[in-house]
């Protein structure tokens, strides 16, 4: 796997990304609250995609950057997951949220200190994933449309559990692989960067679907 393989994917990711972004603003005003903040996880995505690649040049600490992007995700996706699903948020999501950016923390400045903070994906990814999967159990409980690949948040839903899942399984090793085996990353950054842009194209049609159902509403 070459740099430049390695550059396309990734770029192929903040393509749909911004596009995604562009959909996000397109009737943003008669859009729901949880596809509105869809379009800051978005950003914050793009954001830390810039931020990397500044890094060189700005000589500063990359991994830094998906520190910030941590504090970022979690509350936001937990908060679209809540509002998908018409739930008030429980004091249980609120000690989530605050555990987790504890150990984000803690995790940053006294364990795995400026190196990948693989202890903080692995974790985001356990905190995710059974959100995603309750949202599911809610959907076929409530089932509000038949035609559920039509649904926008089925789309996001899918993406989240397909990028977090494959994600775990590639964090749970990376600690090995860089302080046992020396391995410089290459194939496994550009596996997270392949299920980032499948997370970002499935958004994308999520987005595209939701702007669709609000122009037949209006009508």
């Amino acid at each position: 796997m070459s740099f430049t393989q390695f550059l396309i994917i990734g770029n192929i990711q903040t393509v749909f990304t911004v596009i995604g972004i562009i959909l996000i603003r397109i009737k943003y005003e008669a859009k729901q609250s949880f596809i509105r903040l869809l379009g800051f996880y978005l950003i914050a995505s793009l954001s830390g995609t810039i931020m990397s690649l500044l890094s060189r040049p700005l000589r500063f600490n990359p991994n830094y950057v998906s520190v910030v992007l941590s504090f970022i995700e979690i509350p936001l996706i937990i908060v679209v997951l809540t509002d998908a699903m018409r739930k008030r948020r429980k004091t249980l999501d609120y000690l989530v949220i605050v555990s987790y950016c504890t150990f984000v923390l803690c995790n940053a400045f006294f364990i795995q200190g400026g190196g990948i903070n693989s202890y903080t994906f692995v974790l985001k990814s356990i905190i995710i994933i059974p959100y995603a999967l309750n949202y599911f159990y809610w959907l076929l409980r409530e089932l509000p449309t038949t035609d559920l690949h039509r649904l926008p948040m089925f789309w996001v839903n899918t993406a989240l559990i397909i990028f977090f899942s494959g994600n775990l399984f590639l964090f749970v090793f990376t600690d090995y692989l860089v302080r046992v085996l020396n391995d410089d990353l290459m194939i496994y950054w550009t596996l997270h960067n392949i299920l980032a842009a499948i997370e970002a194209f499935m958004i994308v049609v999520a987005l595209w679907l939701d702007l669709r159902n609000t122009k037949l509403a209006s009508l």
